[in-house]
């Protein structure tokens, strides 16, 4: 009975293969996920806790998403871009720190063109609702 012998290079060279094989499937899927969501979306944020006049009850905000970066405005910023890293069913979640010492967090949810999600600028809180522009 003969056995399938393989030499250290052959080893070598299928782990290699397979290695390569896995990096190109998860980096095409984190690529195609990106895409995917792509788009300019509007629709307003809405206060879910903290003091009134000092959070805003509602207000108009547009997220624009590109690649790795969401770019959103509203009231206070204008073309304010952060990273964005969506999982491939939609799910996104992100901390930003400024040089003040403010951190946002952002958590959110992409169902086909709609974009919901949670942001804590304390001490406000507010929630997004949008939707994708055709």
């Amino acid at each position: 009975m003969s056995r399938w012998r393989w030499s250290k290079p052959d080893r070598r060279l299928v782990v290699l293969g397979l290695c390569g094989l896995i990096c190109l499937t998860v980096a095409g899927s984190a690529w195609g996920a990106g895409n995917r969501f792509d788009g300019v979306y509007t629709g307003k944020r809405s206060l879910t806790k903290g003091p009134t006049p000092l959070c805003l009850r509602e207000e108009d905000v547009s997220v624009t998403i590109h690649g790795n970066t969401l770019t959103f405005t509203n009231s206070a910023l204008k073309k304010f871009t952060i990273g964005f890293n969506p999982f491939s069913e939609g799910t996104f979640g992100t901390i930003y720190n400024d040089n003040g010492g403010r951190t946002v967090f952002i958590q959110g949810h992409i169902t086909g063109d709609t974009i919901d999600a949670d942001i804590v600028n304390a001490p406000c809180e507010h929630h997004w609702h949008l939707q994708k522009k055709h």
